[in-house]
């Protein structure tokens, strides 16, 4: 090793020389960003080792395991600072040879900074990537332009167009890394440096290379492929994406670049890229929430008992198994404790046909399950979970006095007051809330609910329990109904209004589902079971009522039956409308003396949207919920919204918080489940802020 002198450290990018090479080390933690400063700082250091001449060679670098990471969409614009464009090609433009150290992660504006070095010298399993397209974007430094340069249009498209990451040693194969480092890229990446400057040959820049134009055929049907994939997806950015890579292999740099930066700002702009961009901040906020996390240790949790073998329960026997947890499942009687085991095992053996898991495997999974009838044998378990939203006192009782002292009692109760079971549990230091949300191996949220008796090792406890399970915590006040019933029960208010005023249950399904919502409303009912479903009762024959008594009580139960709003004549096949229900509505707009119009998908979504979320800034007035983008999560990740919508608050923001006003106060007036505005939105109106103003 030769001399090392530290020059500067000018913010944060730490500058050192070693036997004639510039090291600069991006130190901005936690991601490396490259913020503004970052940039400048970069900038001010090539412009002064370009002049001088004790420099022969740069290596840029991050500290620890970030190499580097670009800039949000929103930053504030810094007069004083490049662009990340500019300094890339600045980077490139240099005269003295280029080398990028890389270890750990290299995404979006951390790529094309390497990109735009001459060399690339990385280690195995750091992890290259381009994430733009999945808030909706494009590279907006040149990265469209350099990779299909680097590593050819068919490998771009894939990498581009998918948002993952990749390792460097697959980096190295597709010609994108140069050097493989298996212990410091940096001590490698220096001895490049001074080896290419010793060289005196011409710096190898990306954007000018033509080594990998020579696809033909296999670029043109890539191109064909992607391009059909993308007329299909309600984004913008996949098209975009494909234009600007066919730029980069047949127009010139600066022009392709030029094609870039436009579709980066029109993107920007949008309303999708807009949603999914909050969305992404919004679960970075979730996940960094550290209310609990460490100040506590938690107990021994190893075993678990769930309280009931079908539905919700069902799904969390089968995620506490992949979790590795011994899982005992408690029923009621043997006749339910049978069939919902049966239907635990067919999902793993549905896994073995699929390929997913080996028979050998199952066997050790399901030899961690012990199913009982009653709960004598709870005793021996760390954590006892009961996801029913219905439990009552009696069953608290039972529970309690089976459980050993010290073990965690968590409840999913959605329709009882869970302060006082707790109180008559005997164990209120050790109970507490969650609820999972149906479908709960897609929805990752739960709602977590400590109350004010809670034990801090009970909440440590319950929380790791959840953090093994690989969910995503949301800490709420206790109350009677779950937030994410609550707003979908907003969501269902409304489209019984719409479907009272004239629109048709297909349409309604297929506005909501074409805006993000999966199963749309009347389909969901249907899915859940008009039995099960927790709308209210007594509504029938009154304006806003909706039909869900009448189908009940004409045995149209949903698909489990065969027939609810839809008719379902295949088993796994969407259901079709029925001229029957058509019948029932008819007869009901006739009763309540209602002249059916012509309903707009558009005008389907406002009011759809406008209910959950005044529904949302109800709770957000009673403390339930923290902030807006909570609700967001859960509209994301316990109902299953598509990332493109922003979730429920952020949705309204984009229609505008006034237009969301007026239309609640509309509803209100015409369906006693819909409440008038909160105060909420009369305040954030007339102080001209928004939901997302109180995100912090």
């Amino acid at each position: 090793m030769g001399k090392e002198e530290t020059l500067v450290s000018a913010g944060k990018v730490r500058r050192d020389t070693r036997d004639g090479v510039l090291i600069l080390t991006i130190d901005n933690p936690p991601l490396a960003t490259l913020t503004s400063d970052v940039r400048a700082s970069l900038l001010d250091a090539f412009d002064s080792a370009e002049a001088d001449e004790s420099i022969d060679a740069i290596v840029i670098t991050g500290a620890a395991d970030v190499f580097a990471a670009g800039a949000s969409a929103g930053e504030a614009v810094d007069a004083g600072a490049p662009d990340l464009a500019a300094l890339c090609d600045r980077i490139e433009a240099s005269t003295k040879p280029v080398v990028a150290a890389i270890r750990g992660s290299c995404l979006g504006g951390g790529l094309e900074l390497a990109l735009a070095a001459h060399l690339r010298v990385a280690h195995p399993q750091a992890r290259l990537g381009s994430p733009e397209i999945t808030v909706g974007l494009v590279p907006r430094a040149g990265g469209t332009q350099r990779l299909p340069k680097v590593i050819g249009g068919v490998a771009s498209l894939k990498l581009l167009l998918s948002g993952r990451a990749i390792a460097g040693e697959s980096g190295q194969k597709l010609g994108l890394i140069d050097i493989l480092a298996p212990d410091d890229p940096t001590e490698m990446a220096v001895t490049a440096a001074r080896r290419l400057a010793t060289s005196q040959a011409a710096p190898r820049r990306s954007s000018e290379r033509r080594d990998r134009l020579g696809e033909g055929t296999a670029f043109l049907e890539a191109v064909a492929s992607h391009r059909q994939a993308a007329a299909k997806s309600p984004l913008d950015a996949p098209a975009r994406m494909i234009e600007c890579v066919e730029a980069a292999l047949l127009l010139p740099y600066d022009i392709g670049r030029g094609l870039e930066a436009s579709a980066y700002e029109d993107l920007a702009q949008s309303e999708h890229s807009r949603s999914l961009r909050h969305i992404f901040a919004a679960e970075r906020q979730l996940q960094a929430a550290t209310r609990w996390e460490g100040r506590v240790e938690s107990r021994p949790l190893k075993s678990i008992a769930v309280i009931g073998a079908r539905g919700e329960a069902a799904e969390l026997v089968v995620l506490a198994l992949d979790a590795g947890f011994e899982v005992t499942v408690a029923e009621d009687s043997d006749e339910a404790l049978e069939g919902g085991v049966a239907r635990i095992i067919e999902h793993f053996d549905a896994r073995v046909a699929a390929g997913k898991i080996t028979e050998d495997a199952v066997d050790q999974v399901l030899d961690r399950m012990n199913a009982v009838s009653g709960f004598g044998t709870l005793g021996e378990v760390d954590m006892v979970v009961d996801p029913s939203p219905a439990t009552r006192s009696e069953r608290i009782g039972e529970l309690d006095a089976a459980m050993r002292a010290g073990a965690v009692l968590a409840l999913g109760l959605a329709d009882a007051d869970l302060a006082e079971i707790a109180g008559k549990s005997g164990r209120a230091t050790d109970v507490l809330g969650l609820r999972f949300p149906t479908g709960m191996r897609r929805n990752r949220l739960v709602e977590f609910s400590a109350l004010p008796d809670t034990g801090p090792k009970a909440i440590a406890t319950a929380r790791a329990f959840c953090r093994k399970l690989d969910r995503l915590i949301l800490d709420v006040e206790p109350s009677p109904e779950g937030v994410a019933t609550r707003l979908i029960e907003a969501l269902h208010a409304a489209a019984d209004l719409c479907l009272e005023d004239g629109a048709r249950v297909a349409q309604i399904d297929a506005a909501l589902r074409d805006w993000g919502i999966l199963h749309g409303s009347f389909r969901l009912r249907d899915l859940v079971g008009l039995a099960r479903h927790s709308g209210p009762k007594g509504q029938e024959g009154k304006r806003g009522g909706g039909l869900d008594e009448t189908l009940v009580a004409a045995g149209r139960l949903g698909m489990s039956t065969g027939r609810g709003y839809y008719v379902y004549r295949q088993r796994g096949k969407p259901g079709t409308e029925d001229p029957e229900v058509a019948a029932m509505l008819e007869t009901d707009r006739t009763a309540k003396g209602i002249r059916p119009r012509e309903i707009s998908d558009g005008e389907v979504r406002k009011r759809c949207v406008s209910a959950m979320a005044g529904v949302g800034a109800e709770m957000l007035a009673d403390g339930v919920i923290r902030r807006p983008a909570d609700l967001d999560m859960v509209a994301v990740h316990a109902l299953g919204f598509a990332r493109r919508t922003g979730g429920v608050m952020f949705a309204a923001d984009l229609l505008g918080l006034d237009s969301v006003r007026q239309l609640l106060q509309s509803m209100s007036q015409d369906s006693a489940r819909i409440a008038p505005p909160s105060p909420v939105f009369h305040d954030l109106i007339r102080s001209g802020q928004t939901f997302e103003s109180l995100n912090g």
